[in-house]
């Protein structure tokens, strides 16, 4: 039997609780065993957790100004994610909770294959007030990849993520921006759901899921549950 370990915590604003319970149905239904913890510092001895197949962080940072005030990540916890991972567990994750979650520490982000930087309209500190959320296509581009095999392409209301990526990803989907709210991005083709190797273990990231209706989405439920299970060794 599998099992699976639930990182959930920092920001309350998030809600992490309410995605950590979604996301431990979502694998016990598949044969898991999942445990979840409100607190990083198991990662800081990597050797008691060597038994694990999978890591999902559902972690949020907040901030005041330019400091992160709660939900960090301390240099000896980064060093035994990324030992773990090397070893062979696998680590999978959505949106903010994976992709934007400890930002002062890089090579997290180079484990994981990508940072969060806007999501235009609501993009960090811009000048046009407008709703965050907007209708985006979901471009299938690897339809003979497992974890999108069936899936056609399709729309989402949502937070629309432009991120900076790894060009060693394998990218399986991506969305295109318009350039209505930033006229300078129309056309930037930015990925969605990738997948990449780090050492003998795998990583899985979708940048979809800003809600827990995003996630109910069929196409999108479907992804990540297939996502984490090709990520857990």
């Amino acid at each position: 039997m599998k099992k699976a370990i639930l990182f959930a915590g920092g920001w309350e604003g998030h809600d992490p609780g309410a995605f950590a319970d979604w996301c431990a149905e979502l694998l016990r239904a598949e044969g898991f065993v999942v445990d979840v913890y409100d607190t990083l510092s198991p990662l800081a001895d990597p050797d008691g957790l060597a038994d694990v197949d999978l890591i999902v962080p559902i972690w949020s940072s907040a901030r005041s100004g330019h400091k992160i005030e709660l939900g960090n990540m301390t240099k000896p916890e980064e060093d035994g994610l990324i030992k773990l991972i090397a070893a062979g567990c696998g680590i999978g994750g959505w949106h903010g909770h994976m992709g934007d979650a400890f930002r002062d520490r890089p090579n997290y982000h180079f484990l994981i294959g990508g940072q969060f930087v806007a999501h235009p309209p609501g993009w960090p500190d811009n000048p046009i007030p407008s709703d965050d959320f907007i209708d985006y296509d979901v471009t299938i581009t690897s339809p003979r990849h497992e974890i999108v095999s069936g899936i056609d392409s399709f729309r989402i209301l949502s937070e629309q993520y432009y991120m900076l990526v790894d060009p060693s990803n394998d990218v399986l989907a991506t969305t295109t921006f318009s350039g209505d709210h930033l006229w300078w991005i129309a056309g930037a083709e930015i990925p969605v759901v990738w997948t990449r190797r780090w050492d003998k273990g795998r990583v899985f990231y979708c940048s979809i899921g800003h809600t827990l209706d995003d996630l109910k989405v069929p196409q999108v439920t479907q992804i990540v549950k297939r996502g984490l299970l090709w990520a857990a060794r």
